[in-house]
């Protein structure tokens, strides 16, 4: 039986995830940016000459379109540590005996011998078998 390391593997996809959000992160930006510039200058095409739009205004505009795309950064890093979590806790499953009630199926029962993830959803293998680690209803050492 071949064990591979894990860790490193993990690792190494952690890392290239962490490039792509960090490369979508400044994409991202550059569209924000874009999208202001765009907002802004009709703003001022379109606005009453006699009663221009302050500063403070344009400024606070930014600010919050800023904020936004913050936000949705933090989110989307969010949702990466959640599913790195939820891998961690599968690989913990590994060698222990669980019980899970498909909704598909008949119920599983037996020793996990390994985790795929597919479509964002984690799966545990017991013998030919899988099942989904949110329809894991017992687990047992040995």
């Amino acid at each position: 039986m071949q064990i591979s390391d894990i860790g490193s593997t993990y690792l190494a996809s952690s890392a290239a995830q962490q490039q792509a959000a960090t490369s979508s992160t400044a994409a991202s930006t550059a569209s924000s940016m874009d999208n202001f510039m765009l907002m802004m200058l009709a703003q001022l095409t379109n606005q009453n000459p006699l009663e221009p739009m302050k500063d403070s205004d344009m400024l606070s505009q930014y600010a919050q379109l800023n904020s936004v795309q913050e936000l949705q950064s933090i989110q989307s890093l969010m949702d990466q540590v959640a599913s790195a979590n939820q891998t961690g806790y599968a690989a913990s499953l590994i060698g222990k005996t669980i019980t899970a009630n498909p909704a598909n199926g008949d119920p599983i029962s037996g020793v996990v011998t390994g985790i795929t993830m597919d479509s964002g959803k984690i799966y545990v293998h017991v013998g030919d078998q899988k099942a989904l680690v949110s329809e894991i209803v017992e687990i047992k050492d040995k």
